[in-house]
């Protein structure tokens, strides 16, 4: 088994304008730069083009190349359609591109948690929001508001929610091609009606750990035998998903969860760029 660890297909940013995007902007042009990729910076101008599109692109373009000045990057206006299908509509355009060149690589969308609009006390603007609930949407990274690539420490673990045979290779793919350590976070409970099939709280919850832990060192066996110089940190808990990665994510280089539920509420609140799946 092996993780595709390849140059992926265009990184495609929303841009607005606003203070709280412009660290999605540099998580994506270092995300570019980190992949070989082509950065895309897409701005909805609400169909009234002109001078102010063109002055908001330049300024994120020009912030982009603070990161790399030989990062390559295309600017474009997505129309009146809303910045979150704007997005998804330049992403497929891209895909459309990437088939048409033989070239397979899926796109990225990066959006800031929060954009120019909505209220102080939100923590998620509207076109996060919508990306995250989006069921069959392209890969998706919410960067939260003042997120500094610069304080990030070296050996800042990417972390995934592993469920997925597929979060794993990813995840996997990330580690390696960014020499980061691997942190698999699996989480378990214990069903209501074992508590009345006569053993303690005790056997029942050890039986489950113990289940949960095997379990998960299986899921990475592969994994392990395929990096050996991978370092990878299992992590088994009865905790709530949510709040096991939310603790997980404070530190860490990337947050990568599967669409679902639990992805939807950590978006909101995790201290680290979420990469739903």
């Amino acid at each position: 088994m092996s993780a595709t660890v390849q140059a992926s297909g265009s990184v495609l940013v929303g841009v607005d304008g606003s203070a709280h995007n412009a660290s999605a902007v540099a998580w994506a042009a270092a995300e570019a730069l980190s992949s070989s990729a082509t950065l895309v910076l897409v701005h909805d101008d609400g169909g009234v083009g002109g001078a102010a599109a063109r002055a908001t692109l330049e300024r994120a373009t020009a912030g982009a190349l603070q990161v790399d000045k030989d990062l390559q990057v295309v600017a474009r206006v997505a129309g009146a359609s809303g910045p979150a299908a704007g997005l998804v509509r330049t992403a497929r355009e891209q895909v459309r591109d990437a088939q048409d060149e033989g070239v397979g690589a899926e796109p990225m969308l990066v959006v800031g948690r929060r954009g120019a609009g909505g209220f102080r006390e939100m923590t998620l603007g509207s076109t996060a929001r919508r990306l995250a609930h989006e069921t069959d949407g392209p890969v998706t990274v919410i960067v939260p508001s003042g997120w500094d690539p610069g304080t990030l420490e070296p050996a800042a673990p990417v972390v995934v929610e592993a469920v997925s045979d597929r979060a794993l290779a990813a995840a996997t793919a990330r580690a390696v091609r960014l020499g980061r350590p691997l942190v698999a976070v699996a989480t378990w409970s214990v069903p209501a009606d074992e508590a009345m099939i006569g053993r303690t709280i005790p056997q029942v919850w050890s039986e489950h750990a113990d289940r949960a832990e095997s379990g998960l060192e299986e899921a990475l066996r592969p994994w392990r035998a395929a990096y050996p110089g991978l370092e990878m940190v299992a992590l088994a808990t009865d905790r709530h998903p949510v709040a096991a990665l939310l603790d997980q994510a404070s530190g860490a280089e990337v947050l990568m969860v599967p669409r679902g539920a639990t992805a939807a509420a950590v978006v909101e609140h995790a201290e680290c760029p979420v990469l739903v799946l």
